[in-house]
């Protein structure tokens, strides 16, 4: 069962690695010492933050049929604050896969910060409202992800909960929730979400150690982004033998 959480967009696909080309011809052989020194000092100078994108470009032209890496190059991109580089990308998205949701969430993080923003959402959430209930989950996500970086917060989380509501079965809206509520800084709600999307999960080990090493990481985070969280709460301090989701067992309702 995947644990992603929504919007995160994709790193550490590919490893930045060093140019590596050898000199050749007569003249490069028997240039100084210093000068080939200097040389190999501006090829490790040189922006390796562009190799992955190179990269991305080979595969994307490499693999027409296949949109996951044109969308990775689209995202590299959008990530790089190359927004009008991510357009182009889109547009050959909406050509050859106009109905994919990572297509269309790509279109509302573009449209994020433009005069289409207000359009986006208002087109969203008409659609949502007009979709058969239970049958609307990447829909509402992408409408709550919409609402939250549109600075809606409040909507936001009633949309996450709606839609959590609607589809008992899935953690996507509990985990989007979640992190919605660690990224305001109420961390008590977070770890409170997290319970919730704990007990959704039945004979599973696994993923509820993942969801407890999720609580345990930002309950961590959340005590060294305050200096005084310790002596505000000490009795918030993580028990040895208890993670901060099966200490809040039995004690959370469902949202």
């Amino acid at each position: 069962m995947g644990l992603g959480l929504p919007l995160a967009l994709i790193t550490g696909w590919f490893v930045a690695q060093s140019l590596n080309q050898n000199p050749t011809g007569n003249q490069q052989t028997k240039a100084p010492k210093d000068k080939a020194q200097k040389d190999k000092a501006q090829k490790d100078k040189a922006p390796q933050a562009l190799e992955p994108e190179q990269r991305l470009e080979r595969l994307a032209l490499s693999h027409p049929r296949d949109w996951r890496w044109r969308l990775l190059l689209a995202q590299r991109k959008l990530q790089g604050g190359d927004r009008d580089g991510a357009r182009r990308e889109l547009i050959t998205l909406q050509a050859l896969w106009p109905n994919r949701p990572e297509v269309q969430n790509l279109q509302l993080l573009l449209d994020v910060g433009t005069k289409r923003q207000a359009a986006a959402l208002k087109q969203t959430s008409d659609r949502f409202q007009q979709s058969p209930k239970g049958q609307r989950l990447l829909l509402g996500l992408r409408l709550a992800d919409l609402q939250r970086l549109s600075g809606q917060d409040e909507a936001a989380i009633a949309t996450y909960r709606l839609i959590a509501t609607e589809s008992p079965k899935s953690m996507q809206p509990l985990l989007a929730l979640a992190l919605l509520h660690r990224d305001k800084g109420q961390n008590q709600q977070s770890q409170q979400v997290l319970l919730s999307a704990r007990n959704r999960l039945s004979g599973s080990e696994e993923n509820k150690q993942t969801l407890d090493q999720l609580a345990v990481r930002w309950q961590l985070d959340s005590f060294r982004n305050s200096e005084d969280s310790t002596a505000k709460h000490p009795a918030s301090v993580l028990p040895h033998t208890t993670s901060p989701t099966k200490a809040l067992a039995g004690t959370t309702p469902e949202p």
